[in-house]
């Protein structure tokens, strides 16, 4: 079987990497001679770069890349909307990554200067690829990867309708190390709430920072695109009502090699072939730059193409589970672009929220744990609460076991609203709670340090409550992770956790956007707390954990304080005695995959190992060095180490 690819630009070049790996006969053939500078640079998420790693050992040069950590948007006086963690994002210049890919072929994998003009068909099927040049390639399946303007597709399908181009963007790379270094790992955009103008900018290496100004298409009459001394006008009087350091950038600018886009896209195909002729990348499908997904949405293509060579061998199969697999997703980032687009035309009428940009494909459905399951379970609960952290194994391994069964509900039951006349039986002051912290980490053998109350005692556990309360308006599954990173941080590391820094670094590990929880705080997060008090004073809960299991005929179970784990299993099997438990298998690593950390008795309950394997099968990831440890003076947490 021969291949060949219409395109050398991203989408095409992945794809003849991966499909020369599976020892398929490829030939990608490119307009351009020589790498273009066009295109400076672009974001890629850790889905896209962990398919370009796989081609690392293979590359005589390394790719090089600049990790960007956190993105921030902000309003013109600098006030920050959004800011959000970005777990294994980059920016690279488009140059980079051509020129990395180019090591990976030869002047016989790879033909420059080839200009498509049409195929030659026999059959209904093309057989070759013809030239502007006079050259004809000959083959078995062609893909077309030939960018946005695809000539290909015009041969399949015809002219598309491209939508308006409502919204313009001038892109640029600036060469000032000190800007570099001062945003190191921040994807830093400001946007006007009075019209549609924004302006970005992204670290691409260490003296370098990618530039993009976004603005309403009415904005302007055409003169950016003259001169580059007039798009350095038109730039600056456009923004400058903008802070300092967007001048800054923009002075340390070539505008020479600067460019406009004009922003477009269409509408899904009805599919990405005929016979076998194939489209992948902005050939098959285009959306609005507001996504930040087009060149992983390349990379990603190319991978599901190459991926279905392996299980078919005719075209018409191949292209079809192709497009079954990509075109849902792909219709829905052309939407999500679309609805950006409205948003950002339209600032006035949108709260902050309307700002969020989907940089982060959450593959996390927020709905999960609405779905109808048989057992409502109000679990009440603080993020002070010991006793609570004790029971956390149980929480995992109910998760593990029952989860079809279970829809736990997390209520904060305000365990310490101050110290002013506390008194909870022998708990009075911090120290008291100190020294019973101390009781039980000996008592249940889990890592705990009650240091904390005497070196940086907190004043209430309200803030952290309803800290939580505010993630669950953002998304309930990544709350209940907030919460966990709350607990690690207050009874493993003895941080303060009604700090608003504290608070915010959760946050952000957890893939929250802190700036809109720090302001849930401040209003409606108080008020959901509110409502927790009141469902635990109507269930007269005094004690925490408590567990108040329900069914479909409102038949209520309680359950308080530690309890064995055949405790909860009996309270599942007395409300639905036909009730299954699921059978799981995790491998060590995965079990801290899932989890990302756990105590070795926390790994020995939920494996279902004694402790002395458990230990064993710790030491062997902390000697490969898949997993660290972090040590208080009471025990050992052993913690997932994530890739770089």
């Amino acid at each position: 079987m021969k291949v060949v690819i219409i395109g050398g630009g991203i989408a095409g070049l992945t794809l003849g990497i991966l499909l020369r790996r599976k020892n398929i006969d490829v030939i990608v053939n490119e307009k351009a001679i020589g790498i273009e500078g066009r295109g400076h640079a672009f974001l890629m998420s850790a889905d896209g770069y962990s398919i370009l790693k796989d081609f690392f050992p293979d590359a005589k040069a390394p790719l090089l890349s600049k990790k960007v950590n956190q993105f921030s948007l902000k309003k013109i006086n600098k006030e920050e909307l959004i800011k959000i963690q970005l777990d294994g994002w980059c920016c690279l210049k488009r140059s980079s990554l051509i020129s990395f890919f180019y090591q990976l072929f030869d002047t016989n994998t790879l033909k420059q200067g080839r200009v498509f003009s049409h195929f030659i068909f026999e059959n209904e099927k093309a057989v070759a690829a013809v030239f502007e040049n006079g050259a004809i390639e000959y083959g078995d399946i062609f893909i077309g990867a030939d960018g946005s303007n695809s000539k290909v597709r015009d041969t399949l399908f015809g002219k598309v309708n491209f939508s308006n181009i409502d919204v313009k963007e001038i892109v640029g790379i600036s060469s000032r190390s000190s800007i570099a270094n001062q945003q190191a790992a921040i994807f830093q955009k400001y946007q006007s709430k009075e019209k549609g103008l924004a302006f970005g900018f992204i670290p691409v290496s260490a003296d370098e920072v990618v530039w993009f100004m976004q603005y309403d298409a009415t904005f302007s009459d055409g003169c950016e695109e003259s001169s580059p001394e007039q798009l350095s006008l038109f730039c600056k009087e456009m923004l400058k009502d903008f802070p300092s350091e967007v001048t800054e950038i923009l002075d340390a600018n070539n505008f020479s090699s600067t460019y406009v886009w004009n922003t477009r896209d269409f509408d899904v195909l009805p599919a990405f072939h005929k016979s076998n002729i194939g489209l992948i990348g902005d050939a098959a499908h285009l959306a609005l730059p507001f996504t930040s997904a087009g060149t992983t949405n390349a990379i990603l293509d190319a991978n599901a193409l190459a991926s279905f060579f392996d299980q078919f061998d005719n075209s018409e199969n191949i292209f079809r589970s192709f497009y079954d697999k990509r075109s849902i997703n792909l219709a829905n980032h052309i939407e999500q672009g679309r609805e950006l687009k409205k948003l950002f035309l339209n600032p006035k009428l949108h709260s902050e929220r309307g700002y969020i940009v989907p940089l982060v494909s959450d593959q996390e459905d927020n709905c999960v744990d609405e779905l109808i399951k048989p057992i409502k379970v109000l679990y009440f609960t603080d993020p002070v609460c010991s006793t609570c952290w004790v029971i956390q194994p149980i929480l995992r391994k109910l998760k593990l076991e029952y989860d079809d069964y279970l829809n736990i509900e997390y209520h904060m039951g305000g365990l310490l609203p101050s110290w002013i006349g506390y008194d909870k039986g022998t708990i009075k002051t911090p120290s008291d709670v100190s020294q019973h912290w101390e009781n039980v980490s000996k008592n249940y053998s889990i890592p705990l340090d009650g240091d904390v109350w005497i070196e940086d005692p907190l004043n209430s556990s309200f803030p952290p409550s309803i800290a939580f309360k505010a993630a669950q308006i953002q998304n309930n599954n990544k709350a209940i992770l907030f919460l966990r990173r709350l607990k690690e941080m207050l009874f493993l590391e003895k941080k303060n956790i009604t700090n608003a820094e504290w608070i915010e670094n959760a946050a952000l590990s957890c893939g929250l956007d802190s700036s809109i929880l720090l302001n849930d705080m401040k209003g409606k997060a108080i008020e959901l707390f509110q409502e927790d008090l009141r469902l635990t004073a109507e269930n007269k809960i005094t004690s925490f954990p408590t567990f108040l299991f329900i069914d479909g005929s409102e038949t209520k179970l309680i359950l308080k304080g530690i309890q064995s784990y055949e405790k909860f299993e009996e309270v599942i099997k007395k409300l639905i005695p036909n009730a299954v438990k699921k059978k799981w298998s995790l491998s060590a690593i995965n079990l801290f995959k899932k989890f990302n950390n756990m105590t070795t008795s926390e790994f020995s309950f939920l494996n279902n190992v004694s402790l002395e394997t458990a230990e064993l099968s710790i030491g062997e990831l902390f000697e490969k060095g898949l997993i660290e440890r972090f040590e208080n003076k009471n025990g050992i947490i052993w913690i997932y180490k994530t890739e770089d």
